[in-house]
């Protein structure tokens, strides 16, 4: 038997049926209904629970003579002969196919850039345009940062990363040397020979600068782990008032890095005076201690006429991998949140250890202040109410807790005890609880540091 099947949202087409009833049922998914709302002899075969199960609206029904809608049929259906003469279903005629065809045919659209006919659903609607799907993949892109749809010709990015206007303008920037799309959180910048800083990608700085001893101050290589542990300490120790010299920086780097590995590197500083600042890669304490020539670059930088505990501009920095803390955030934070009670409650220790006056802290590494609950400083620390980075203990870095009250030293025994030093306050933080370092003294403290350079230096301060 030939009907007609209209499906939802696609155009009727003639088919081949047996007259079974399981196969009519199974055409139209379930028990059939016939409807006669035509003044031809056809019938309208459809799902009988198609509304109540939810089926999916087909087309409409409308009134042979006002056109007006009284009916909606769900899911799919077939159009047959339904002859007066007879009780049974026969094949629809040919030229009522072409008929019921064209009344049930979708309505057809126009691709407003191309002219091409489609169905309503193949086209897509974009800045009053319909577009196929073809002129949509020519004409339009994505945002690759907030995912709006916008013309080609819009396109702030490149084809790789294209980016709407407003995005470009929030997030990204270009390479001031190959000019490549950068975000903006990781773009490096530099001074040109105008004298202004232009942005670059990482590779071109990195080419840029390794041309030159003294990096500008935004350098800030991949780290290289040297020792192997847990718990690594970058140092960042400036050094002043001989010169920010490449030929001086080159020295010292050539002594730090004489064992052929990269193990420091140098960088501008514009709180120096006529300096700079020497940066370690992160390395275990025993490899600060036994492997890092340190007394022979202290040394020698003292020979070249530089300062740093009398030039009064200078610090210790030493950046600690919060991984160091722990292995999960919630862990990190706990061992943190100790670390700041300590700074706190040992505060007039620590400030004579750091060899630095209380008005150059409240300057460089102001105190958060103590309070009763380690996490209650911890939470303060993260509520952005305090010096920002300029903290005692800086947490405004993601992947390190950053010490900053020390001051700087060309001396190998204190440069060595702050690294120890810093070693047996996280070993507290993390071994202690909150109890029992709200009970510790200063002086147990003290007893339980044995390095050797530390205990020396607590000696010589008069701590024992």
């Amino acid at each position: 038997m030939n009907v007609l099947l209209v499906e939802p949202n696609a155009d009727p087409r003639a088919i081949e049926i047996d007259d079974s009833l399981a196969s009519m049922q199974s055409l139209v998914g379930g028990l059939i209904e016939a409807v006669y709302p035509f003044s031809d002899p056809v019938a309208l075969i459809c799902n009988d629970e198609g509304k109540l199960t939810g089926l999916p609206q087909n087309r409409p029904l409308k009134h042979p003579e006002t056109g007006e809608i009284y009916d909606t049929v769900c899911g799919p259906f077939f159009l047959c002969s339904a002859p007066p003469d007879s009780e049974n279903f026969e094949s629809l005629p040919d030229d009522l196919i072409e008929k019921y065809r064209e009344i049930f045919a979708l309505p057809k659209f126009v691709c407003t850039n191309c002219g091409e006919e489609f169905l309503r659903g193949e086209l897509y609607p974009f800045s009053g345009e319909l577009l196929c799907p073809d002129c949509l993949e020519t004409k339009t892109v994505l945002c690759s940062h907030c995912g709006e749809r916008i013309y080609r010709n819009d396109n702030a990015g490149d084809e790789s990363a294209p980016l709407c206007q407003d995005c470009y303008d929030r997030h990204y920037t270009n390479c001031h040397s190959c000019g490549d799309i950068i975000r903006i959180s990781q773009t490096y910048y530099a001074c040109e020979s105008d004298g202004n800083e232009y942005p670059f990608c990482y590779d071109c700085y990195t080419s840029r600068t390794s041309r030159k001893p003294i990096q500008d101050y935004y350098y800030k290589p991949e780290p290289l782990f040297r020792g192997d542990g847990d718990r690594y300490f970058g140092v960042e120790l400036e050094v002043d008032g001989a010169g920010e010299d490449d030929g001086n920086a080159a020295e010292v780097m050539s002594i730090a890095n004489g064992n052929g590995l990269e193990n420091l590197y140098c960088k501008h500083d514009g709180s120096l005076d006529d300096g700079f600042e020497m940066v370690t890669h992160p390395m275990t304490l025993a490899y600060h201690q036994a492997e890092m020539p340190w007394e022979a670059i202290l040394r020698k930088t003292v020979q070249m006429g530089y300062t740093s505990h009398q030039a009064g501009t200078c610090g210790l920095h030493v950046h600690v991998n919060r991984t160091a803390f722990g292995n999960t955030e919630s862990t990190q934070d706990a061992a943190i949140a100790r670390v700041l009670f300590f700074v706190e409650k040992f505060w007039d220790e620590l400030l004579k250890f750091s060899r630095r006056t209380q008005g150059q802290l409240n300057q460089w590494a102001a105190r958060y202040g103590y309070k009763d609950q380690p996490k209650e400083i911890l939470d303060h620390a993260k509520s952005g109410r305090h010096a920002g980075r300029y903290t005692a203990v800086n947490l405004t870095n993601a992947d390190t807790v950053e010490f900053r009250m020390f001051r700087g030293t060309l001396k190998y025994n204190t440069l060595i005890a702050t690294l120890e030093l810093l070693d047996c306050i996280i070993d507290a933080a993390i071994y202690l609880t909150d109890d029992d370092l709200k009970a510790m003294s200063w002086s147990s403290f003290v007893l339980g540091c044995t390095q050797p350079e530390l205990m020396q230096y607590l000696k010589n301060a008069v701590y024992m």
